[in-house]
């Protein structure tokens, strides 16, 4: 009976350490704490794991050739600000925004009827000085605001608009629109003290000539009004030279005012 006992107390030690060494293989819990769920070794059974290596954020692209930025209109050098002034289709240029017209007014002004668009828009047959007053008052119209401007017809004597440069605004611009439009034909042809007469405003670095005939006043030939011009323009102002239906030594002399002062000259009917 002594012997049976021990057999059996035998057999249950054996069964106690293999009980408790396969729960220690297999993370088996402490009796009472329940049983495992596959956590890792070490861990809290049924928590969650915080050893895993995951991605807290959306991975960001970089491009390594970015294309560089378009600068903004406001950061982009414009060469002038405002356009210039326009006659007969031709841009005026002018170093400080100024402008003098000078305008031929003598009886010669008064013939050759011609067909010419008004500012209208519509067709009109008229002489020379009607078709220079449509360009004239064109022109003046759309000077920009930043611009100033004077003006001065001529036959052997001379009318100037103002005594001095007015500001291109609406108010002004107007009152010479008015001053264009009841100028008449009439006299000779006093080109050279006319053109001096504005070139004496030396604020102003840029002339509008316009002009139909050989001057004959005011000076003792062509080359006498020439020098005149030449000897005025200390400032040296650009003088570029409209000449209307010229021919012949007139146009010569036309281009050769132009020439001096480093401006152009231009045919026009």
């Amino acid at each position: 009976m002594k012997l049976f006992r021990s057999v059996i107390a035998s057999a249950a030690a054996v069964l106690v350490a293999s009980s408790m060494a396969m729960a220690q293989q297999t993370g088996g819990a402490t009796p009472g704490m329940g049983t495992g769920t596959g956590g890792t070794p070490g861990s809290t059974p049924g928590a969650t794991p915080t050893d895993l290596d995951l991605p807290l954020e959306k991975p960001v692209y970089v491009n390594p050739n970015p294309t560089p930025p378009t600068p903004d209109d406001g950061d982009r050098d414009d060469p002038r600000d405002e356009p210039p002034p326009v006659i007969y289709g031709e841009e005026i240029t002018s170093e400080n925004d100024t402008i003098f017209y000078v305008v031929d007014i003598s009886c010669s002004m008064d013939w050759d009827n011609r067909s010419y668009t008004t500012l209208e828009g519509t067709t009109r047959n008229g002489p020379r000085m009607d078709r220079a007053k449509v360009e004239l008052i064109r022109s003046i119209l759309g000077l920009s605001r930043n611009f100033k401007f004077n003006m001065i017809a001529f036959d052997c004597g001379t009318r100037r608009w103002r005594s001095s440069m007015q500001e291109a605004n609406d108010a002004n611009k107007q009152a010479a629109v008015g001053w264009v439009n009841a100028l008449q034909p009439t006299g000779a042809t006093g080109t050279g003290p006319a053109t001096a007469l504005a070139l004496g405003d030396k604020d102003n670095m840029s002339v509008v000539l316009l002009t139909d005939g050989a001057p004959n006043c005011g000076a003792n030939d062509m080359n006498g009004h020439r020098q005149i011009i030449r000897t005025a323009n200390t400032q040296r102002a650009v003088i570029n030279v409209f000449g209307i239906a010229a021919s012949g030594t007139y146009r010569t002399f036309c281009q050769n005012v132009a020439s001096d002062a480093g401006g152009s000259y231009f045919d026009v009917p």
